[in-house]
């Protein structure tokens, strides 16, 4: 006698043969997507641009560390002739050697302009006085060698400020928003003196200024009332000082003479 031996049967639905199954990993697609990777790490790697250049007076002597501002360029046309120069936001600062050389690397490609600052009175930043700076182009993976930062030789105002009654306050720095002494250009720009000494009968500022150009001294204070020399208060528009070529100027006074009401 021969039996059957019944197996069950399942028909797949419509909807079950339909379904797909998952997909499996696509090595081709990931190796090209790491492949990729490479590329855009090895096109960053040589993105990085830089400079190189030196910072030297009007007679082409070396200032030794010199602080050097890298800016972007402006994104707009600058509406008022230089001086100042005007510039786009910090890229980068460094310091000069004691050649007056410097270095600034990793600078993305773009349009900048190089200003300085020297660490003594004497010289002039050319971005604050003169009507040029060095501007430049870097392009990806490009250094530039070369640049010279001129700094011109200008008149150092120093000012003394004597405080008999001790109300200022003590300074933390060079600069005190609470007590500044200031000038102030033609074109209605303020720069601040720093503070170069201070004692608790008085204080001592130093700014350097363009020979043969005219410029408002002020004492800026909510709180302070200053005389000049003579005993007489400050005017809110300052006094104007000029110091010819060839000369040195004398020292300016202020005392602090008492509180505002």
């Amino acid at each position: 006698m021969r039996f059957a031996l019944s197996m069950p049967f399942h028909r797949k639905s419509r909807s079950e043969s339909n379904r797909t199954a998952p997909p499996r990993p696509n090595n081709l697609a990931r190796r090209s997507r790491l492949a990729a990777f490479g590329v855009l790490s090895a096109h960053c790697m040589v993105a990085a641009t830089g400079i190189t250049g030196t910072v030297v007076d009007d007679a082409g002597r070396a200032i030794a560390g010199a602080r050097v501002l890298i800016n972007h360029g402006p994104s707009v046309k600058p509406p008022v002739a230089a001086p100042p120069v005007i510039t786009g936001p910090l890229a980068a600062t460094v310091v000069g050697d004691a050649s007056g050389s410097f270095r600034a690397d990793n600078l993305p490609p773009g349009q900048y302009i190089a200003c300085a600052q020297a660490t003594a009175p004497g010289f002039l930043d050319p971005c604050h006085w003169s009507a040029t700076a060095p501007s430049f182009a870097l392009s990806a993976g490009q250094t530039i060698s070369g640049i010279k930062i001129v700094m011109p030789r200008g008149a150092v105002l120093r000012i003394h400020v004597d405080d008999p009654q001790q109300l200022l306050k003590p300074a933390s720095g060079p600069v005190d928003l609470d007590f500044a002494i200031h000038i102030v250009t033609s074109k209605g720009l303020h720069y601040s003196a720093p503070v170069q000494s201070s004692t608790p009968g008085g204080r001592d500022h130093a700014i350097t200024i363009p020979f043969d150009t005219p410029v408002s001294l002020r004492a800026m204070s909510a709180r302070l009332v200053v005389n000049d020399r003579s005993g007489k208060a400050l005017a809110p528009a300052g006094t104007t000082v000029n110091v010819p070529s060839g000369t040195t100027s004398a020292a300016i006074g202020f005392t602090i003479s008492g509180k505002k009401p």
